[in-house]
């Protein structure tokens, strides 16, 4: 199969793998999910073309070209290895423009079966925000509770579901950005947008009733507009075994993100509770902190919503279970 696709004929192929052949620095920022970067030009000389076509277009496509034919031929040594020219694969640039078609001819000629996207990554973004801003077909059902319940090792645990807070690296919460840099707008709603897709066919998706921020991410409005106006389940749990999954969550964080994260809360935070996480946390009393965080901060300023049933969630096989008796009732 050797042709140029438009975005929904190359989504509906679902190539196995995927080249995206702009700089490492785009590539960086947002690229289709699961994409590898093989760049026909480096970010050094993406530039210094850049700079020279303003000046003189030619001199500049002709450097540009001489860049390409470099850069291509040391790809073509890799890739050898790793591709099969039995089985398609896709590949993309900014705009579907000669940084992909350069390489989308020399990889024809081989013999490769090679799938242009049309359009390039600027078309997919395009059916990224189509989508998104399109009523779901998924059928949701929302997890909500208290911190530390047990919401994200259920929602690891089942198989339909969609992971907010694993795609965004952040836990929704002061101190959240634990998990270390997010990624970029772009890239994040690229994600939902893949993950959506496929839980199209699912019975149920199961997913936790996040904020609509979570860190310096936005959530698109019609995807948290749909799951808070879902069906609800109240996780409960024992104060002990939050406090254990609290440490387990955020037990290594330094002392210089724990004073971060503790200004953001200290206007919500009682002050001698307050000060007495801090004392707590420099003699090493985890679990104290955890505790006074959780009774004075979290549970203080949890949103308390509607629910159509709740889980005493102290075992996971149980626990996931009774979420789908629950579903089943819904039918």
């Amino acid at each position: 199969m050797v042709k140029v696709a438009n975005i929904t004929e190359f989504l509906s192929l679902e190539p196995s793998f995927i080249i995206d052949v702009r700089s490492p620095r785009e590539f960086a920022y947002s690229h289709i999910p699961n994409a590898l970067n093989y760049p026909v030009l480096k970010d050094s000389e993406y530039e210094k073309i850049g700079t020279i076509y303003k000046q003189n277009s030619f001199n500049a496509k002709a450097m540009g070209a001489s860049f390409v034919c470099q850069n291509i031929a040391n790809h073509l040594l890799e890739l050898k290895d790793i591709l099969s020219p039995a089985k398609p694969f896709g590949i993309y640039c900014a705009r579907g423009g000669m940084r992909s078609h350069s390489f989308y001819e020399v990889l024809k000629k081989i013999g490769y079966q090679v799938i242009l996207l049309e359009g390039g990554y600027k078309a997919y973004r395009t059916e990224v925000l189509k989508y998104l801003n399109t009523p779901l077909k998924h059928r949701f059902i929302t997890l909500i509770g208290q911190t530390g319940c047990g919401k994200s090792e259920i929602i690891h645990s089942f198989a339909n579901s969609l992971d907010i807070e694993s795609l965004a690296r952040h836990f929704g919460s002061s101190f959240g950005g634990v998990l270390g840099a997010q990624p970029s707008m772009k890239y994040f709603y690229d994600l939902l947008f893949m993950h959506l897709r496929k839980l199209e066919n699912a019975p149920f998706v199961l997913v936790e009733g996040e904020s609509k921020k979570l860190g310096s991410l936005i959530l698109p409005s019609l995807l948290y507009e749909t799951y808070h106006k879902a069906e609800k389940i109240l996780i409960l749990s024992p104060l002990e075994d939050r406090i254990k999954r609290i440490i387990a969550q955020y037990g290594k964080i330094s002392k210089e993100f724990f004073e971060t994260s503790m200004q953001k809360i200290a206007p919500f935070m009682k002050k001698n509770f307050w000060e007495e996480a801090k004392s707590a946390f420099y003699a090493k009393n985890l679990e104290k902190v955890a505790e006074i965080l959780l009774l004075e901060y979290y549970d203080k300023v949890y949103k308390k919503d509607s629910f159509s049933h709740s889980i005493m969630h102290t075992n996971i096989q149980n626990t996931l279970q009774e979420i789908q008796d629950f579903a089943n009732t819904l039918k």
